[in-house]
């Protein structure tokens, strides 16, 4: 028997639930949100390292949507590795970001970083860190991080509760995938659960000095490309294969129907969930 190294071991228990995503690139970066600027003042406003961020990652980055705008909004950055467990997502990130200067992106899992240790003033995960084995990706966080170096998880919520057609569209997802309630997320077993991040960095040894924020807004978009942005979601993958591609087309179109201006628009209310904590001095 040929022995595995710990990265091979690593992988080979990872759950491969970044499948779920296999084809599904060019629309996922054409059809999903970037995220707002406050954002990149909570950050620059949370950092003390000893000098500015100047090598980052972006963890789970997918089309490298939120690489992008990060080494925009961050000028100090040097370096930015985008790494993404799929490889369509990742092909997808080196083809759109190859003017961006600085930015590498590699196929790499969360929960074995392709780093070396105290090489990182900042480790970002955007709408990413539910699917991570987090306990592990804490560990590997807290080991890149160079010392009080910052971690920035975010996540773009939809304020449902704000919206009759946004509780429609989770009320549709919950007929079809009946596993799966509103306020869960994916996970790292490619099933649904609560993800507390802000708790969990609390009790963590190695991470400090942890906040959390909200950022409100709004994005206006046309019926179709709110279409485009149901089939970049790993929910709707799983409810056509439960209920027929013909059945789900014709509820998006339905709730489309009822709930556009009379522009042909809607408007999706989200909550970009902000979580930081630091590595130790």
């Amino acid at each position: 028997m040929v022995a595995l190294n710990a990265h091979e071991e690593v992988v080979m228990n990872i759950p491969v639930t970044w499948q779920l995503f296999d084809g599904c690139a060019v629309g996922y970066d054409e059809y999903r949100p970037g995220y707002p600027e406050g954002v990149f003042g909570i950050l620059s406003r949370y950092h003390v390292a000893p000098g500015p961020i100047r090598s980052a990652v972006d963890v789970g980055a997918g089309t490298g949507i939120f690489s992008r705008q990060l080494i925009q909004a961050v000028p100090s950055i040097e370096k930015l590795t985008c790494i993404d467990a799929n490889s369509d997502m990742a092909a997808i990130a080196k083809e759109r970001s190859a003017s961006f200067g600085g930015l590498d992106v590699q196929v790499g899992f969360a929960e074995k970083l392709p780093l070396p240790d105290r090489s990182c003033d900042l480790v970002a995960a955007a709408t990413s860190a539910n699917w991570f084995d987090r306990p592990l990706f804490y560990q590997e966080a807290a080991r890149v991080l160079k010392p009080s170096g910052t971690l920035l998880l975010l996540q773009n919520n939809h304020r449902y509760r704000e919206s009759a057609f946004l509780d429609n569209f989770y009320s549709f997802q919950e007929r079809h995938i009946p596993e799966y309630r509103r306020g869960q997320y994916s996970d790292s077993l490619g099933g649904y659960g609560k993800a507390d991040f802000e708790t969990e960095l609390r009790s963590h040894s190695d991470l400090i000095a942890v906040e959390r924020h909200n950022v409100e807004w709004r994005q206006t978009v046309s019926a179709n490309q709110f279409r485009g942005y149901c089939y970049s979601m790993s929910h709707i993958k799983k409810a056509i294969d439960r209920s027929g591609a013909a059945v789900i087309a014709r509820e998006i179109d339905a709730l489309l129907e009822r709930h556009q201006d009379s522009s042909g628009d809607v408007a999706v209310e989200w909550l970009t969930d902000i979580v930081l904590c630091r590595a130790r001095p």
